[in-house]
């Protein structure tokens, strides 16, 4: 692929989970629309595959491969996004996992684990990039659950971090004032992604029935472009037979 300098007048987004599904159609999507992101996940090498299929007329992106349960990186994180790109612009919080346990077998090391990948996490993420969101009138995007409205069976853990992730939307609208900060929830139910798979098989979930990562990702992207400014700070239930508003 090309490798573009860094433009300090081009928008910087920040993408976890960005190896692979939801976050790596999100970020090939922003690439076609000119973006530069930094693309954050567990694994190097998945990230560097999603980065092979940017155009070739895309900015090259950041690779930081890390852990959003360890949230204490999270601020060198985002010191090293704003010292490669010298901004920050939008933090879309798109990784996730979703342990599948009965309520019996859910323990205090189990919900800490969830917790602090789904939310703790994305929210520190947040904190530590909030100056330079306030000071570009950035974005948020946080991809949240049908789980946090109507919860999925042996799912505890999982929808109590989505729950709070649709929080933290609310919070971020609470102190954004005048600052221009936009902030969006999306509730997605089932998503056709690796993730999934590893829950459940496509006989038992039918593939039809499951909305694609490119779905949601289009969706991102709406958020982030102005066109759903009327659900700022709001969850959107997001299922496969849903009309999306124009």
């Amino acid at each position: 692929m090309n490798a573009k300098p860094p433009e300090s007048n081009a928008k910087v987004a920040v993408i976890t989970g960005a190896g692979s599904g939801v976050g790596r159609a999100t970020a090939i999507l922003l690439a076609e629309a000119g973006w530069h992101a930094a693309l954050l996940g567990r694994t190097e090498s998945k990230l560097r595959s999603t980065a092979a299929d940017f155009p070739e007329s895309a900015p090259s992106p950041l690779v930081i491969e890390c852990d959003l349960g360890q949230a204490d990186e999270m601020p060198a994180v985002i010191r090293r996004i704003i010292g490669h790109f010298g901004r920050v612009d939008a933090i879309l919080n798109i990784a996730g996992v979703a342990p599948q346990f009965p309520i019996a077998d859910t323990d205090a090391s189990l919900m800490r684990s969830t917790l602090d990948q789904n939310l703790v996490g994305p929210t520190v993420l947040v904190a530590a990039a909030w100056p330079e969101l306030v000071k570009r009138r950035g974005v948020v995007v946080n991809v949240s659950s049908m789980s946090s409205i109507d919860p999925f069976h042996h799912f505890t853990a999982y929808a109590a971090s989505k729950s709070g992730l649709d929080s933290l939307t609310r919070s971020i609208m609470a102190e954004a004032a005048d600052s221009g900060v936009r902030a969006f929830t999306l509730n997605p139910g089932a998503i056709e992604t690796p993730l999934l798979r590893s829950l459940v098989d496509e006989k038992t979930f039918p593939t039809e029935l499951a909305l694609t990562p490119h779905a949601v990702a289009e969706e991102i992207l709406s958020c982030i472009e102005g066109s759903r400014d009327h659900r700022i700070g709001q969850p959107f239930p997001m299922l496969v037979d849903h009309d999306r508003p124009e």
